[in-house]
């Protein structure tokens, strides 16, 4: 590990614990066995900071939705399973989630995140809507700005109530719902067992 995916890890440690406001550049530097002048070479500010763990976060999730045309809906499945896994054992997504909920002076960068996020997710539902696996009035726009909060909320009532150790099953439960209400009659079983499959749940 290089010194600056060091000091990412040890940074997202120390925000993921106590938040933007309360994590000071010492502690980080203290986490990650580096001198503060090595910390600041790499990132001049605690917001410079923030903002890297921020865009790391991104790589990590975005990189695992992808466009599988075979069965975009269940390359959705599949990506918010990794997601989840994602959140449970990587600091870096876990604070990187942390602090685009927290905002402040780094709003428009999680903004910005979410638009992204979005984006991607509309462009996968434009595909499963386009290859007949849904089959809703909703358009891939209305799909996509829903499902992204609706995400975002399970995992945060999980981390709330369990510490994220429900959220496999919660994450499911979103998928059945979801799937209940938008899957063509000639997908959904087989849908609804690729989520069986992938949570482990009953379908």
């Amino acid at each position: 590990m290089g010194k600056r995916e060091q000091i990412l890890v040890a940074a997202a440690e120390e925000f993921d614990r106590v938040g933007f406001a309360a994590t000071s550049i010492a502690a980080v530097a203290r986490r990650a066995d580096v001198a503060q002048g090595t910390l600041h070479f790499h990132f001049p500010t605690k917001l410079a900071l923030a903002l890297g763990v921020i865009d790391e976060q991104n790589a990590r999730t975005f990189a695992e939705v992808s466009h599988d045309a075979a069965s975009p809906t269940a390359a959705l499945i599949g990506a918010s399973k990794q997601i989840a896994d994602l959140l449970r054992t990587d600091p870096i997504v876990r604070a990187g989630i942390r602090l685009s909920l927290e905002r402040g002076e780094f709003s428009g960068a999680t903004s910005s995140s979410y638009e992204q996020w979005i984006g991607g997710i509309v462009d996968v539902f434009c595909v499963a809507i386009g290859s007949g696996e849904l089959e809703t009035d909703l358009t891939p726009e209305e799909l996509g700005g829903s499902v992204v909060p609706y995400f975002t909320g399970v995992q945060l009532v999980a981390e709330v109530r369990s510490g994220r150790a429900d959220l496999d099953p919660a994450v499911a439960v979103m998928w059945r719902v979801l799937l209940q209400a938008t899957a063509a009659p000639a997908h959904r079983a087989r849908l609804l067992g690729v989520v069986a499959d992938t949570f482990h749940a009953a379908g």
